[in-house]
Formats: C-alpha cells, sequence, structure tokens
C-alpha cells in the first residue's frame, strides 16, 4: 500500500502559491475566524497543506472552531447547496478506544453521482483516501437540542452506501480541532443510485470493503461505527450540530464514516465498495 505519509506528514511553507497562482492569505495569532476560513479553504480548493494551524493555533478550542466551520458553510451557501453532512472518527477501532468524532457538511459541488468519473483536481497533492461509508436520507428535520433514537429513525427516509475520499490540508501536529476548521476534511464523496428501508437492514450482519485497482483491499463492520452501529453515530450527529449553532435537515443526507481503514488513491486509480446485501460502487479517478 502507498504510505499515507506523504499526504498527512508533508511539510508545505505557507503562504503557498496554489493552482491560480495566488497566495494563501497569511495567518497570525491574531487572525480572524474569517482570515483562519480563506486560509484554509485555500489550501482546499488548490490541493496544498499548510502548517498555520499548528504554528499558530495549537490549542484551538472546538467552540471557535466550528465557529470558522459554520462561517464558511454560511459564505458557501451564497453560491451553492448545501445538500448534506459527513461524519469523521466515528469508527471505534478496538473495543477500548475513546471516540472524539467531529461532523463536516457537504456542498452539492462536491458531491458526484454513481457512474461519473471524478476528478483529483482537489486532493491533496494528488492524493485522497478512498472510504466505504453508510449514507441515511432524511427525510424531517432535526432541531434537538436534544433528539432521540426513535426520532432520528423516524426522521430516516432511507438508506445507501457512498464512497468518500479525504485528505488533510492541516500539517500535523494536528487536532480534531484543525480538522474541524478543515470542514471534516472533506474532498468529495459519490452517493449509490439503490436505496433501501432501514427496517430492512440489520447492521450486525453488513460489512464494508474497499478495492483499489482491482488489488489492494480493507474491509469492516458497519457495527464499528461508535462500537455499535451506523445509527449511532448519526444520533451523536443529531445531538452534537445544535451546540454549535447547525442542525440536520430534511432533504440532506449524512455519511458515517468509513468502516474500516481507507487506501490511498490518486490519478489513474480506480476504487470499489462493497456492502453486503448493499450492493457495491465502482468509481474512475481523473485528472
Amino acid at each position: 500500500m502507498r504510505s499515507a505519509a506523504i499526504l498527512i506528514f508533508s511539510l508545505m511553507a505557507y503562504p503557498v502559491n496554489g493552482q491560480d497562482g495566488a497566495e494563501s492569505p497569511v495567518l497570525t495569532p491574531d487572525s480572524s475566524n474569517e482570515a483562519i476560513r480563506n486560509h484554509m479553504l485555500h489550501h482546499e480548493l488548490n490541493g496544498t497543506q499548510t502548517g498555520a494551524l499548528a504554528e499558530h493555533f495549537p490549542d484551538l478550542g472546538r467552540e471557535r472552531a466550528y465557529a470558522v466551520q459554520r462561517s464558511r458553510l454560511i459564505e458557501s451557501r451564497k453560491t451553492d447547496e448545501h445538500v448534506g453532512w459527513k461524519l469523521g472518527w466515528t469508527r471505534k477501532a478496538s473495543s477500548d478506544e475513546v471516540l472524539d468524532p467531529i461532523v463536516g457538511h457537504y456542498m452539492s459541488e462536491r458531491v458526484y453521482k454513481e457512474g461519473t468519473p471524478v476528478s483529483t483536481r482537489y486532493f491533496t497533492y494528488d492524493e485522497a483516501r478512498a472510504e466505504p461509508e453508510i449514507v441515511f436520507y432524511l427525510k424531517h428535520d432535526l432541531p434537538g437540542p436534544v433528539v432521540t433514537r426513535d426520532e432520528l429513525i423516524a426522521a430516516i427516509d432511507s438508506v445507501g452506501i457512498a464512497m468518500e475520499f479525504v485528505g488533510f490540508r492541516a500539517t500535523l501536529p494536528a487536532s480534531r480541532e484543525h480538522a474541524i476548521v478543515d470542514n471534516g476534511i472533506a474532498v468529495g464523496v459519490v452517493l449509490a443510485d439503490k436505496r433501501y428501508n432501514l427496517a430492512d437492514l440489520n447492521f450486525v450482519d453488513i460489512d464494508g470493503r474497499v478495492t483499489v485497482n482491482g488489488d489492494e483491499t480493507n474491509h469492516g463492520s458497519t457495527t464499528s461505527i461508535m462500537g455499535e452501529d451506523p445509527i449511532a453515530g448519526l444520533l451523536w450527529a443529531a445531538n452534537e450540530l445544535p451546540k454549535w449553532g447547525m442542525h440536520l435537515r430534511a432533504g440532506e443526507f449524512v455519511v458515517s464514516g468509513t468502516v474500516c481503514d481507507p487506501l490511498i488513491v490518486s490519478t489513474g486509480d480506480n476504487a470499489t465498495i462493497e456492502f453486503t446485501g448493499m450492493g457495491s460502487l465502482h468509481v474512475d479517478l481523473v485528472p
């Protein structure tokens, strides 16, 4: 497997010139939320990394991190439609692991239909991680501040599978708060066409798999999400977002977080995900 070190650990000087030739906004310890937002957005749009968060904001708090992300969401809604959410760090790889999940959001521009080649334009230095995930589609708003599991289940319209691509724009040492500022390290997501009724699914029996170039494969159980099932991850998000001035809405989707270790992909690769009884999804990666 190609090492993720290039993606995660490479240290680049900043500010950096992007693909459009523009220099990223300079950050200092006194930079505003808007400046942080614009700095990270620049690196995302240009497929580059920055060490500015690690240097100037090593102890960034969660409240401010979500304030920066919310600012980005408000700004993005001026030119694009907010269509979904993504969860990160929801997989419990061992029974003694302590989870610390985060949430990011998706605008329509980064959501791809099944059968559509995905451009690596926004991959970090032409690399991202491919993840197999469960996706929930909502039919009711869930404003909170407290959402019960029964209320959540009643709000689920259907369930499907998705392949998400993620990539770090902040170099190490990085915190979960830095990932929140970086919009949950979201790059893009491909949603399978087929949808299922939640009542017809038993997550105990459903495993997910990701395969790259028909060769390298990782797999895991959907019950690894929150150490329970993907519904538990969705419930966590439904109760987490209202703390930071956001909430789940009817018509949106939520991807669960990966059910196994992801695989590194780049231009020219192809990746396939499969879920027990829920079919498969194949994606070709193009420049």
